[in-house]
């Protein structure tokens, strides 16, 4: 057995070393979480990159279709009004070919508008999915306990005043001795 005075070095000693390797192991679980933070930022940052492009898709092919249909429509009611002009066909029945047109037209660009529509809530859902999928990476990170110097001195002096005391004459004495 050595004597006490080694004994409360040893023990110093050995708090200090279990603070060192405690603080490590805070700093490496702090870094760990900050790469994973991190690449959930980069994964959410791509994901809505990707749901923009395909918005900004959809968009484009909307338009596009919409200005197709009303091109395809005045072809047709060209047609008709060329073809009623020359069989001599006036008055009424054009205008109902026209208006079968227009109502045709109608019909395809409402339900173009309505695909659209349709497209853009699932592409806005899908960036709130990414937004939870973000929030539950970040939920999932362990927590980053910090060790504490005062902890480890109360350890240090508690383990001291089980194992030591001091005796009459005013030394360092094992108690059980």
């Amino acid at each position: 057995m050595c004597d006490p005075t080694t004994m409360v070095v040893m023990q110093i000693a050995s708090g200090v070393m279990t603070y060192m390797a405690a603080d490590q192991q805070a700093k490496e679980q702090t870094r760990r979480n900050n790469a994973i933070a991190k690449e959930a930022d980069r994964a959410y940052n791509e994901q809505i990159k990707m749901i923009d492009r395909r918005m900004e898709e959809e968009k484009t092919a909307s338009v596009q279709a919409e200005q197709d249909v009303m091109a395809d429509a005045r072809k047709k009611k060209a047609t008709a009004i060329a073809s009623a002009g020359e069989s001599g066909v006036a008055g009424i029945s054009i205008d109902s070919v026209l208006h079968e047109v227009d109502y045709q037209e109608g019909t395809v660009l409402s339900r173009n508008l309505t695909s659209t529509k349709n497209t853009m809530a699932k592409l806005n859902d899908d960036k709130t999915q990414a937004y939870s999928q973000m929030a539950g990476r970040y939920n999932s990170l362990s927590s980053v306990v910090q060790p504490s110097f005062l902890g480890t001195a109360l350890e240090v002096g508690t383990g001291l005043a089980t194992d030591l005391k001091f005796d009459s004459g005013g030394n360092l004495a094992f108690r059980n001795a």
